[in-house]
């Protein structure tokens, strides 16, 4: 990519060519032009074209692909074992031996290649194509895939994300076009930028350098509970086919490390990310860190920190059981990669995450875990393992937990009526120690478990259109700072499509809605096979523990907790 944008700014600064803090130019670079390795035969994944920022499942509320939208193609033998990028205007139909071609009704339409290889396409849906319901083919080398479904919409929008996973930190810059992190936030007032795709069609060549200017149609900013209806600005970021922006004001009275942000074209939102929002300085204040280490990450320097946590819910309804889960991660967390350090949503607001294509880095469940903590994860601390208390049910066996780099898990429980994880025991993690973190033992005593929703019945219908008020009884104001955590989850008959969601809320109000922007972007629920009643949708609360605190060598700090939650089957429709 190029070392300069033209891209709108905010006042003054609309249309006009600005310096590009190069880190974000690397990221977008990262973002549209991976590389990795070799297959042959073309062939497309089931699902497996999506939105280029997003990854939205096909099926999913507003997971259409857009007209004139950067989009990619998931398979096998799409292109050769390297990647290959397009490198000049006008871009290509054809590049390295592959192209792609659309049909929708009788027309065809050739995409254009931004670059290739034998897993991954990007490409550029002309502005052309046709809107409706239609399939897709890629060629390479003269052989051609058999067809996948598309759906081509005018548009939907959504958001980068610093991690490339549709979720997460946004990719969002200031006026200066600084990286909204942790460690560079936004206050109220000030104009934001969101870097994305799929505002719709221009009126010119996709495959050409597009000029700026706001594109036709509405779009609403949803960010954190306040709504902006006519956001600065909405077009193309010129010079860059198929890059959007969405720039507008931090509304007064948003202030959180990980405030939930959504944009809706018509389609409904697009993806839910967050961005970091202060009333003054640099920093935030509320992430699991601790100001302490965000503040070193500020400073210039690392931060090597572990998360620990023990997660338990007992689920009522139509079938009653435990499922416990035991996690860690250990992330190594720098300034350049701050936007990384993604652990929650923060009080008062909701955040939802695509989990169709799976959440977990093993069969776990508790997804309530994935929302808590995305951070970086890739610190080796050996084997890690759980030990129950000597009075609970396993009789203190040692559970290993499984290691994908450095996110751990294990499912302590989950057949019909029996749980490992109780209210006000002691519970030990083990830490052998590994290439980058030195060995630990650190125990949790449990809290105890008293919270409960007082409004919520098994098999409730839960509209998705309109806001969710909950109210609950219960609950420790010495728990989690007098929060509470809520979570819900649905997916689709086939199970193809889930949506995950998490609020964090005052637990002295005694009541949250959960907004109607956030639950529109759940699938409805289907129903379990066999069980014609049961609904594939849950809805929890609980607490998080007081962090215990806990050193090995190679970490700043480690932290373990434990979450006890009441989760309730519940009808998304």
């Amino acid at each position: 990519m190029m070392e300069r944008v033209k891209a709108s700014t905010g006042p003054g600064g609309r249309g006009q060519e600005a310096s590009v803090d190069y880190r974000f130019v690397r990221l977008l670079s990262v973002i549209l032009f991976p590389a990795v390795a070799a297959f042959a035969q073309p062939q497309i994944n089931a699902s497996g074209v999506v939105n280029s920022a997003s990854y939205r499942t096909p099926g999913l509320p507003a997971s259409g692909i857009a007209q004139g939208s950067i989009f990619t193609i998931f398979g096998t033998g799409l292109g050769g074992s390297s990647w290959v990028g397009a490198s000049a205007f006008p871009l290509p139909i054809t590049l390295g031996g592959t192209s792609a071609s659309v049909t929708t009704g009788t027309t065809q339409t050739s995409v254009i290649i931004l670059g290739a290889n034998a897993y991954q396409i990007n490409a550029i849906l002309p502005s052309t194509t046709p809107v409706g319901a239609g399939t897709i083919t890629v060629t390479y080398n003269g052989q051609t895939s058999p067809a996948q479904p598309i759906q081509v919409v005018a548009s939907t929008f959504a958001m980068y994300t610093y991690n490339q996973s549709g979720a997460g930190q946004a990719v969002a810059t200031d006026t200066n076009y600084q990286l909204n992190t942790i460690i560079h936030t936004v206050h109220p007032g000030d104009y934001i930028s969101l870097w994305g795709t799929g505002l719709g069609a221009i009126d010119s060549s996709d495959a050409q350098p597009p000029a700026g200017g706001d594109l036709p149609g509405s779009v609403t900013v949803y960010i954190g509970n306040a709504t902006v209806s006519a956001p600065y600005y909405h077009g193309r970021a010129p010079g860059y086919a198929g890059l959007d922006q969405v720039v507008f004001q931090v509304p007064d009275g948003i202030e959180g490390c990980y405030v939930p942000v959504g944009v809706d074209t018509g389609a409904g939102v697009g993806n839910v990310a967050t961005i970091a929002v202060s009333s003054s300085g640099e920093t935030c204040s509320d992430s699991v860190l601790g100001q302490d280490l965000i503040n070193k990450l500020a400073s210039g320097q690392k931060v090597d920190f572990a998360y620990v946590r023990l997660e338990g819910d007992f689920t009522a309804g139509f079938i009653q059981y435990g499922s416990d889960v035991a996690l860690a991660t250990f992330s190594e967390i720098d300034p350049g990669n701050a936007g990384t350090a993604e652990y929650g949503v923060s009080s008062g607001y909701c955040y939802a995450v695509d989990c169709s294509q799976g959440c977990l880095a093993t069969n776990g469940a508790a997804y309530n875990n994935v929302l808590s903590d995305s951070s970086p994860a890739q610190l080796d601390a050996g084997a890690v393992s759980f030990v129950a208390g000597p009075e609970a049910v396993t009789g203190g066996a040692t559970i290993p937990l499984y290691q994908s780099g450095g996110f751990y898990e294990d499912v302590l429980s989950g057949t019909t009526g029996t749980r490992v994880l109780w209210s006000d025991l002691p519970y030990q993690v083990t830490g052998a120690g590994g290439t980058n973190v030195g060995s630990f033992s650190v125990t949790d005593n449990t809290s105890n478990a008293t919270l409960k929703f007082s409004n919520v019945s098994a098999a409730m219908v839960v509209p998705r259109s309109s806001g969710l008020q909950l109210q609950w009884t219960g609950g420790d104001a010495t728990l989690q700072n007098g929060q509470v955590t809520i979570g819900a989850y649905s997916g689709s008959s086939d199970y193809k499509q889930f949506q995950v969601l998490q609020c964090t809320a005052p637990l002295s109000a005694q009541g949250f809605t959960i907004p109607s922007w956030i639950l529109s972007t759940l699938p409805a629920s289907g129903l379990f096979g066999g069980q014609s009643a049961e609904p594939i949708g849950f809805i929890w609360i609980g607490q998080y523990d007081t962090p215990t605190i806990f050193n090995a060598t190679g970490l700043d700090r480690g932290i373990i907790t434990d979450i006890l939650y009441h989760e309730i089957e519940v009808n998304f429709q």
